[in-house]
């Protein structure tokens, strides 16, 4: 009987993005983030600007495929707040042949955020 009311994680997870707030224009943030994620390895972003998203292809090492998609909205007149989601999955045999997997927690979003700041600092200085 107690194993009907067991937890499984696994079996519900939807990835959730995280988010936080700079004090820069959108055209800014989204050059930082996509220099970030090229730098990490990413390639190019599709950007949508008029969206204010970009994502990145799909990155496949082994059994493993990661993405990254994010997301700017304004929040105030300087502030954008911006939402990364970093998808990963693993090979499995489900019908899409993939199962979206958990793998980074608060400090590994922060330290990309982190990046992203300092990029946006040196998109400054670089000028339109």
């Amino acid at each position: 009987m107690s194993a009907a009311c067991q937890h499984t994680p696994d079996a519900l997870f939807e990835p959730q993005g995280t988010s936080q707030v700079f004090d820069a224009d959108e055209k800014i943030i989204i050059r930082a983030i996509a220099q970030v994620l090229k730098d990490r390895g990413f390639g190019e972003a599709q950007i949508e600007a008029d969206q204010k998203r970009l994502e990145t292809d799909y990155v496949v090492e082994k059994d493993w495929r990661t993405k990254v998609v994010a997301t700017i909205k304004k929040v105030g007149r300087k502030e954008r707040e911006v939402t990364l989601l970093v998808i990963t999955e693993q090979k499995d045999a489900s019908p899409s042949g993939w199962k979206p997997k958990k793998l980074l927690g608060k400090e590994q979003y922060e330290k990309i955020f982190g990046e992203i700041e300092m990029q946006i600092y040196r998109e400054w200085y670089k000028g339109n």
